[in-house]
C-alpha cells in the first residue's frame, strides 16, 4: 500500500518530530543526535562486550535484524528490537528486557519505546 503526503502534511510531520526532539532535549536532556551508531556485524561490537561470544552476536543479528550502540550515563549498550520486546545489553553483561532503560531515560511514561528514539535520532548512511 502506498501513501501519499501533500507537502503542507509533510512540513506538520517535520515539525512536530522536531518538537518532540526539543522537548526530549530540554526537559529530559535526552539527544542522540549523531550519538547512535547501527551494527550489522559482530566485527563492529566494541571490545567491551566481550562477555558475548561474536557467534552469538552475529546469530542475532541473523535471526532479529540490526543492533544499535549507544552510550547513557558512560555506560555503553547495543539494542535489537525482538519484535515482541525491546532487549538491551550493557557493557558489562547485563540484560534488560523488561523497559528498564527506557523508563531511565524517562520516555516510558510518555508512551514512547527506544525504537521512537531510533526513528528520531538514527539517520542509516
Amino acid at each position: 500500500m502506498k501513501i501519499i503526503i501533500t507537502e503542507s502534511q509533510y512540513k506538520t510531520l517535520i515539525e512536530s518530530h522536531n518538537k518532540v526532539k526539543s522537548f526530549l532535549k530540554n526537559t529530559l536532556g535526552i539527544d542522540f543526535a549523531g550519538r547512535i551508531e547501527q551494527i550489522t556485524s559482530s566485527h563492529d561490537v566494541p571490545m567491551v562486550f566481550d562477555a558475548f561470544h561474536p557467534s552469538t552476536i552475529d546469530t542475532w543479528l541473523n535471526y532479529f535484524g540490526p543492533m544499535y550502540l549507544f552510550e547513557l550515563d558512560g555506560m555503553k549498550y547495543l539494542y535489537q528490537d525482538r519484535r515482541d520486546f525491546e532487549y538491551f545489553i550493557d557493557q558489562e553483561g547485563s540484560e534488560y528486557t523488561d523497559n528498564e532503560i527506557p523508563e531511565k531515560l524517562g520516555i516510558a511514561e510518555m508512551g514512547f519505546n527506544f525504537s521512537d528514539i531510533l526513528d528520531m535520532y538514527f539517520e542509516e548512511e
